[in-house]
């Protein structure tokens, strides 16, 4: 039984904004499951190394670990905690990001694929503490942007051994130098460092990989988990190519569409989100949020539209879109319990 971290949460307003705020875009070249989405002048400085070999910060160094530490590393460099490990693996520059986003005039997006894993054996959120930012050579600092596409970077409840892996996107003028990615950790105790600094203009010889080990139960279709009142089963799951006459899925990606049932057993009515508590997951990290699209045009799709009744359930399909090669999914619902980070896991593939 693994146990779990009791930490604050903030709303699930805060929750979304920061989901909203982070995103990437799909990686061709890791082994990460990911396919490059088409852009306009892009330009991947990295991300080419296939190694699983993770490099860790040396803790043996005259600066010994503590909580009011800094730590300045190269891109594609690990930096191990106690109970996260993280690592900035890729930084690429794009115009574009699918077909409407476009930087504005004499800007680019800058896209970081970063990945996150815990190492310890507990449930963690970190679902406010993503402080993250870009300076440049002139001490400039760019938060990140508004910039979505494939593959949000989720903030959140991460399981024991779980990976987070995705891209922060920011937006920067094209003519900026000696870009830095900041990391602010000084209100949360659950890394040792209060600033990690990722130089994006040296790369490290080896590019470090965190493999996704899940340590906690992983059930099947069929079986339900609960929390707090709160019942959750997947029933089952299909996948298709199109749905509908004018919905189709992207080249080299399919519909998974999962079968879900919520019962609300408390005394109030129950909110339940489809954008911040349900994913599908990828066996090396990346997640994917419900297809808008094609989740309108399932003709049993979930209704989300109106608070779940006490004793009532609700139960229909959603769709999201996932690369067709992807050899482990996993379907994910995140209980958003202000008191204990908890989250459960189905096996889809």
């Amino acid at each position: 039984m693994t146990e779990k971290i009791p930490l604050n949460r903030r709303s699930f307003v805060a929750a979304g904004a920061l989901t909203l705020l982070t995103g990437c875009t799909g990686d061709s070249s890791s082994g990460e499951g990911g396919t490059a989405e088409p852009t306009s002048e892009a330009t991947t400085q990295t991300e080419s190394a296939t190694t699983d070999s993770t490099q860790t910060f040396d803790e043996s160094s005259d600066n010994e670990a503590s909580t009011s530490q800094s730590v300045s590393v190269t891109l594609g460099e690990a930096v191990e905690g106690e109970n996260l490990t993280m690592v900035a693996r890729s930084v690429s520059t794009t115009d574009k990001l699918g077909e409407f986003q476009e930087a504005q005039s004499g800007n680019e997006f800058v896209v970081v694929r970063l990945a996150v894993k815990n190492i310890s054996e507990k449930f963690i959120d970190f679902s406010s503490f993503w402080q993250t930012r870009l300076k440049d050579g002139e001490n400039h600092v760019y938060d990140a942007s508004f910039g979505v596409t494939t593959h949000p970077f989720d903030s959140g409840t991460l399981a024991p051994g779980e990976v987070s892996r995705g891209d922060v996107v920011y937006e920067v003028p094209k003519d900026v130098g000696e870009l830095t990615m900041q990391f602010d950790f000084s209100a949360f105790d659950l890394f040792k460092f209060k600033r990690v600094t990722v130089n994006l203009s040296d790369e490290a010889e080896s590019i470090a990989n965190l493999s996704q080990k899940l340590n906690t139960k992983i059930l099947s279709t069929g079986e339900s988990a609960s929390n707090g009142g709160v019942s959750v089963v997947v029933h089952g799951v299909r996948t298709e190519s199109k749905l509908g006459e004018y919905t189709e899925a992207e080249d080299g990606r399919e519909y998974v569409i999962p079968d879900v049932e919520i019962t609300n057993g408390t005394e109030e009515p129950l909110t339940v989100s489809t954008m911040l508590q349900m994913r599908v997951k990828t066996g090396t990290g990346l997640s994917s949020t419900a297809d808008l699209a094609g989740s309108s045009s399932l003709s049993r799709g979930y209704n989300e539209g109106s608070d779940i009744a006490p004793d009532e359930s609700r139960r229909g399909e959603l769709a999201f879109q996932v690369e067709e090669d992807a050899s482990s999914l996993y379907f994910v619902f995140d209980f958003l319990d202000i008191a204990d980070a908890y989250k459960v896991f189905w096996e889809l593939r």
